[in-house]
């Protein structure tokens, strides 16, 4: 077992404010590697912010941190008093990989970020990923990379627990 100081992306809001990004996925690729998925919040189809300012899948590598499990900082003691990391921890490596709100990408499948805010407007919570072979025995290394949205239900014709539903939003 290990732990990792892992430092999180921050990225710019609306308003030019520095925000943390939110972690919804961790999925391992291999002992030391592995993807991060991280976003903003508030921001998507369904809400009431058009534009989305982060959504990145990250490649994260532990493979030259700090393992701070059993050590003073597993503890009480903090690792980054004052928000400066104490000496002799070494963060895990965090590398932008996919990033989800790249307009050209989306727009070859009709898909956008940000106005009009619409159902080709990407969703607020991207929550899941699904690392699957390709199985193709040309490229046996090949893999798809499925990442999911939780749309926290908002529908016009749910059904639920036995009853019919429509969103508040009217989405």
């Amino acid at each position: 077992m290990r732990e990792h100081v892992v430092p999180l992306p921050v990225f710019a809001n609306a308003e030019g404010k520095p925000r943390v990004a939110a972690q919804s996925e961790l999925l391992a690729l291999d002992e030391t590697h592995f993807l991060l998925l991280c976003r903003d919040s508030g921001n998507g189809h369904g809400t009431d912010g058009a534009m989305s300012r982060y959504r990145v899948v990250e490649l994260l590598d532990t493979s030259e941190a700090t393992n701070i499990a059993g050590s003073q900082y597993d503890g009480t003691a903090p690792v980054a008093p004052g928000g400066k990391l104490a000496d002799g921890i070494v963060p895990a490596a965090l590398t932008p990989f996919i990033d989800l709100n790249d307009d050209a990408q989306l727009d070859k499948f009709g898909l956008h970020n940000g106005s009009p805010n619409d159902r080709n407007n990407l969703s607020e919570k991207w929550e899941g990923m699904a690392l699957v072979p390709a199985l193709d025995p040309a490229y046996p290394r090949d893999f798809l990379l499925f990442i999911t949205n939780d749309n926290d239900f908002i529908t016009q014709n749910g059904y639920q627990a036995g009853a019919e539903y429509k969103d508040a939003s009217g989405c």
